[in-house]
C-alpha cells in the first residue's frame, strides 16, 4: 500500500473526527420501524399463546414471594403487631435513603440547603418514642394517585440546588383503590406509616379514607375486579375531578353488561372511606380482569409507554424503570418486587450472568422471551427479543445516557424509549457487560 498523502492524511482525519462526533451524540433511542410493537409482534408467531393461566400465575407468584420479602401479602397481616417491629420497619424505611443517622445529608429543599433543623424534624416526625407494646392494625384505601415517602415530609429533598425530579425522600407512588395496613402516625398528625402490597413508608393522611377491616379485604382481594391496562388513564368521578390510575391498577367491580363495567372508586369524607359507584365501557384501557400472560401481551403493553416522561419513584405521574416494568407484569396479574435490584433475581427461572464472556451473555439473552428483565443493581430493561440482523433490542425508562470521545458526559434523556441491549454503559461498555441477572417466568 501506498503511504497516504498530507490531503489524503487530512481528509481521513475529518471523516474520522466526524464520525466520532456522531457517534458521540448519538441516544441510545431507537426511533425507526423496531420501535413499533406491530415489528415484535410480526416476529413472534407464536406470541398469541398463553403462558400462564390463572392457576400458573398464581403459582409464578408464589415463587416470586418465596424469593423477595419485599413483597407482602396484607391479607395475612396480623391484627395486632409489636412496637418493636414497626419501629424496625420504620427505620429500614428511613435506611433506603440513607437516613437513618443523625448526620445531615448535603441535599437542598426549596432551592437552599438542608438544614440540621428540618433534618432533625423529620426524623422526629417519625414519632418512634410514642410506638406502645402492642399496636392495632388500622385499614385504609388510597383515594387519589398518592406518594409513599421515606421519611413524614412532603417538601422534596434534592441533590443539587436546580433539580425538580429526583426527589431522594420519594420511594413510590401508589394507585388510587390501593389498600393498605396503618402501622404509626406521624409526630405532626399529617402521616400515616403504611404498609402495602410492595412497600413500607409515608402516607399523607389525606390520601387516605379510613375503613374497617372487612371493606379493606374486599380491596386486598376483590372476588370481582377491573385492571387498567393504558399506560394511564383519568376516571372522572362525580365532584368534577378525575382519579388518575396507572397501568396494572385494579379497581373492584362488576359486570354492568352492555360491554360495560361497574367500578368501586374510592373516596373519603372527612378522613372516613366512601366509595363511589361508576360505569365505563371495557375497551382497550380497562380489561375486566387480567390480561392473558402472553408473550405478544408483554410487547403491546410495553409499548403503550413509549414516550413517557421519566418518573423517578412515579412522580411526573409516570414511571421509572422498575415501576415500568412491574406495571406491565402487573396488568397480566404478576406481582414483582419495585425496586430494580431485586426483580430480575426473584423471578422464577433466573440467569446469573456473573462471570459470563460478553459472547456467552448475548447467547444466553438470545435464549430468553420478550418480557424477560435485564436488570443490575440500579436499572432494569425488558427484553424485546433479537431484530431481523439478529440484535438484542429492550425497552426501557431510561433516566441517563453517556457519550464517550469529544462529546464525554452525561445527556439525561428521561424518557421511555427502545433501544439495543448493546449501547454504552457509563463506564463505555456494551450495557449487557453490566446486567447481572436474566429473569423469567
Amino acid at each position: 500500500m501506498r503511504k497516504p498523502t498530507g490531503k489524503l492524511m487530512l481528509v481521513i482525519f475529518m471523516l474520522a473526527f466526524c464520525c466520532q462526533l456522531s457517534l458521540a451524540a448519538a441516544s441510545p433511542e431507537i426511533t425507526d420501524a423496531r420501535a413499533t410493537p406491530g415489528y415484535w409482534v410480526s416476529r413472534h408467531p407464536e406470541g398469541e399463546r398463553v403462558l400462564l393461566d390463572e392457576a400458573g400465575v398464581r403459582q409464578a407468584n408464589a415463587v416470586i414471594r418465596q424469593h423477595n420479602k419485599t413483597l407482602v401479602d396484607l391479607a395475612a397481616l396480623p391484627e395486632m403487631i409489636t412496637g418493636n417491629e414497626v419501629a424496625r420497619r420504620i427505620e429500614a424505611v428511613q435506611a433506603l435513603g440513607d437516613f437513618d443517622t443523625g448526620s445531615v445529608p448535603v441535599l437542598y429543599k426549596h432551592g437552599a440547603g438542608l438544614t440540621a433543623y428540618s433534618y432533625g424534624f423529620a426524623r422526629k416526625n417519625c414519632n418512634l418514642e410514642s410506638l406502645s407494646q402492642e399496636i392495632p392494625l388500622r385499614y385504609g384505601i388510597v383515594t387519589e394517585r398518592a406518594n409513599l415517602r421515606l421519611l413524614p415530609e412532603a417538601a422534596g429533598w434534592f441533590e443539587s440546588v436546580d433539580d425538580t425530579h429526583y426527589d431522594t425522600l420519594q420511594a413510590t407512588a401508589l394507585d388510587p383503590a390501593e389498600p393498605v395496613a396503618i402501622l404509626a402516625d406521624s409526630y405532626d398528625g399529617k402521616f400515616f406509616f403504611v404498609a402495602s402490597r410492595y412497600y413500607d413508608g409515608w402516607l399523607a393522611k389525606t390520601s387516605l379514607g379510613l375503613t374497617d377491616r372487612n371493606t379493606w379485604l374486599g380491596y386486598v382481594q376483590p372476588s370481582d375486579f377491573a385492571v387498567v391496562t393504558a399506560n394511564k388513564k383519568q376516571i372522572p368521578v362525580a365532584d368534577g375531578h378525575s382519579l388518575l390510575f396507572q397501568m396494572g391498577a385494579k379497581i373492584p367491580a362488576k359486570e354492568a353488561g352492555s360491554g360495560q363495567l361497574q367500578l368501586r372508586l374510592p373516596g373519603a369524607e372527612a378522613g372516613k372511606f366512601r366509595e363511589e359507584l361508576v360505569t365505563l365501557p371495557i375497551d382497550d384501557t380497562l380489561h375486566h380482569g387480567f390480561l392473558p400472560c402472553t408473550e405478544n401481551n408483554f410487547i403491546r403493553q410495553g409499548f403503550r409507554f413509549l414516550g413517557d416522561v421519566y418518573g423517578w419513584g412515579g412522580l411526573d405521574d409516570s414511571v421509572d424503570c422498575s415501576a415500568f416494568v412491574a406495571d406491565v407484569y402487573r396488568s397480566m396479574g404478576l406481582e414483582i418486587p419495585r425496586d430494580a435490584d431485586q426483580q430480575a433475581k426473584s423471578m422464577p427461572d433466573v440467569t446469573d450472568l456473573s462471570g459470563m464472556s460478553e459472547e456467552e451473555r448475548l447467547a444466553a439473552l438470545s435464549r430468553c422471551r420478550p418480557g424477560t428483565l435485564l436488570a443490575n443493581n440500579t436499572h432494569v430493561m425488558m427484553y424485546l427479543g433479537e431484530d431481523k440482523d439478529g440484535t438484542p433490542m429492550v425497552l426501557q425508562s431510561m433516566s441517563s445516557w453517556f457519550s464517550f470521545g469529544s462529546d464525554y458526559g452525561k445527556h439525561y434523556l428521561r424518557k421511555v424509549i427502545t433501544s439495543t441491549a448493546t449501547f454504552l454503559n457509563a463506564s463505555g461498555n456494551p450495557y449487557i457487560d453490566g446486567v447481572h441477572y436474566l429473569g423469567s417466568l
